[in-house]
């Protein structure tokens, strides 16, 4: 898709909630708070994603592709400095919270019990990543119209909003996947 980082933005932002989450009225869902930090830069005029393979030291979800970001620490003042947080200290990353324009919906693993908050940045370039070894085993950073051609459904559990992204030789699935394709419907 021929489209500029402009019209790139006019796609994405209506979509975008306020990044005041109510950490509060989340916890009483019963799910384990966490956020995500969904980075688009646009290198090369075209727009990219960051995502990272998760380590495989890793308690839950270990060898996935993800969203840098993580659970929700009491000494975190917001779900927003949560996703900042988690983003420095696995890919080296850091951001503003003024650099955010706002977030995805909700989504709810299917597996762990997660509750996660997709915040979002766009960014003109990313300088190099810093990796967290013990949680991050690599950074992909995917053209996201090519992301976007190897979208499926597919049948988990019988969960009917189950999505799967095919990159190279990965398979990006379950909450990262649903993620995605809250930013694909975006523009189809």
């Amino acid at each position: 898709m021929d489209i500029d980082k402009n019209q790139f933005k006019e796609k994405i932002i209506p979509r975008l909630s306020t990044i005041d989450v109510d950490v509060q009225l989340l916890k009483l869902s019963g799910f384990t708070l966490s956020s995500v930090l969904i980075i688009i830069h646009f290198r090369d005029w075209e727009p990219k994603i960051i995502l990272t393979k998760r380590s495989s030291l890793l308690k839950y979800h270990k060898n996935e592709i993800s969203f840098p970001g993580g659970t929700f620490k009491e000494t975190d003042s917001s779900l927003l400095n949560t996703a900042l947080r988690e983003t420095k200290e696995e890919i080296g990353l850091n951001f503003d919270s003024n650099e955010i324009l706002g977030c995805f919906q909700t989504v709810r693993t299917l597996t762990s019990n997660f509750a996660i908050i997709p915040f979002v940045t766009f960014q003109d370039s990313i300088r190099k990543t810093n990796l967290l070894i013990d949680e991050v085993s690599e950074v992909l950073d995917i053209p996201i119209f090519d992301l976007f051609k190897g979208l499926s459904n597919f049948n988990f559990k019988n969960f009917s909003d189950s999505y799967s992204f095919r990159y190279n030789s990965e398979i990006i699935w379950g909450a990262t996947a649903r993620i995605l394709k809250q930013i694909r419907d975006c523009f189809y």
